[in-house]
């Protein structure tokens, strides 16, 4: 009778912690947590950009990262124009992790920033703002690609 207790326990314990692993899916991230993007004045600022787009697109932005869903991690490059003047390239790297360590998303995307549009390009002036919006957009979209896949809908 002991031993039946004991492997019960133990096969208690196990499904436990394997409900525990699997994680949080890419859908059901409502709250972020936006660390630092690096230390340069325009890593910072490309934090405070990317919090008000997550905002703006149905994400909660959280102040502490215990409060999250997952955590906006990454790292923001700008190399200036050269000679011939033109927009900066941009580079960002990002990662969404769950609250339990797992990686939901990651995009690497960067260069210069070529409008097509003649009105478009005439109000073109923050190319910080275009890679956040960027970025928002693509895990909006990826978002909505996880709940199809789930068969849920994504609350906003």
């Amino acid at each position: 009778m002991t031993l039946f207790l004991v492997l019960v326990a133990f096969a208690l314990n196990i499904s436990a912690t394997s409900s525990q692993t699997h994680g949080t899916a890419l859908h059901s991230v409502q709250k972020i947590y936006v660390e630092d993007m690096g230390t340069s004045p325009e890593a910072l600022r490309f934090r405070l950009l990317l919090e008000d787009q997550l905002s703006a697109n149905g994400f909660t932005v959280v102040a502490k990262r215990n409060e999250a869903d997952a955590v906006l991690t990454g790292a923001v490059s700008l190399a200036r124009s050269g000679v011939f003047g033109g927009p900066a390239d941009i580079n960002v790297t990002a990662r969404l992790i769950s609250s339990n360590g797992g990686r939901l998303w990651s995009i690497n995307t960067g260069g210069q920033i070529v409008i097509f549009n003649p009105v478009s390009s005439l109000k073109f002036k923050e190319p910080l703002q275009y890679r956040a919006k960027e970025l928002v957009k693509k895990l909006s979209h990826a978002r909505e690609q996880s709940a199809k896949a789930a068969r849920v809908k994504v609350t906003k």
